[in-house]
């Protein structure tokens, strides 16, 4: 493995003072050391800021940075925050209620390292797990082989674990990673991952779990996503199926 190569990892939050400080220290005690952590808050009402300054304290490669809060349900507008002052090779999200296993960067890095000219985007299974109530299954994944696999999939429903996606600078640098959430809300990303295949970009799928921990719970936005009259994720299969004539 290639520890030469920098991770960034970024930590968009709203109001998640009840969890932030178990993510935090998750990135912050990888066993792959080369990273830097990059919170941003959403203009929380909470007291998720105050918490992530004083660990900041104590904790150098943790960097504390503000995005305004421009559309609902949506890490969008924070996670382009943390994109645009990260120096690493490769940008990774942590959702501010979830948490990695000490291992997780590091295996990531073992596949993102093996061939860099050819994986420029990446994706893994999450370990599904609540508090509240039962969780869906322990754990999901998505499989395919291919681009045209992929679109296939993505015409019936999104085939991509969001907050586990890492993709190269390369990408950030082209610009082929921008979101509309002004159009498409907090399914923004099921578009981008869209546009990403029209663009010939492969999303790798690794079918082993790497240590990405997902909580359910009732505050979540895929929660309130389902509850919004306007149906996102139709109007997506809806425009590539046309775009690509599937």
């Amino acid at each position: 493995m290639n520890t030469s190569l920098k991770a960034s990892v970024i930590v968009p939050c709203f109001n998640g003072q009840q969890w932030i400080e178990k993510t935090l220290l998750s990135a912050l005690a990888q066993t792959y050391k080369n990273i830097e952590v990059i919170f941003v808050d959403n203009e929380s009402t909470d007291e998720s800021l105050q918490i992530a300054t004083r660990l900041k304290e104590n904790n150098p490669n943790l960097i504390v940075a503000e995005a305004e809060n421009i559309y609902p349900r949506c890490w969008d507008e924070a996670r382009e925050k943390g994109f645009s002052i990260a120096t690493g090779d490769y940008l990774f999200t942590l959702a501010a209620d979830d948490f990695y296993e000490e291992s997780y960067i590091g295996n990531c890095m073992r596949y993102l390292s093996h061939d860099p000219d050819r994986i420029k985007a990446l994706q893994s299974p999450i370990r599904n797990f609540s508090e509240y109530f039962p969780v869906p299954s322990d754990f999901t994944g998505h499989f395919y082989k291919s681009l045209e696999d992929f679109k296939q999939l993505s015409l019936t429903g999104c085939p991509v674990n969001s907050p586990t996606v890492i993709y190269s600078r390369e990408l950030y640098t082209k610009g082929l990673i921008k979101t509309d959430p002004g159009k498409y809300s907090g399914a923004a990303d099921y578009d981008l991952y869209c546009k990403l295949a029209d663009a010939g970009v492969f999303i790798y799928p690794v079918n082993t779990w790497l240590g990405y921990n997902y909580r359910w719970h009732p505050g979540q936005a895929t929660w309130e996503m389902h509850q919004d009259p306007v149906n996102y994720d139709q109007l997506i299969q809806a425009y590539w199926s046309e775009k690509w004539q599937i």
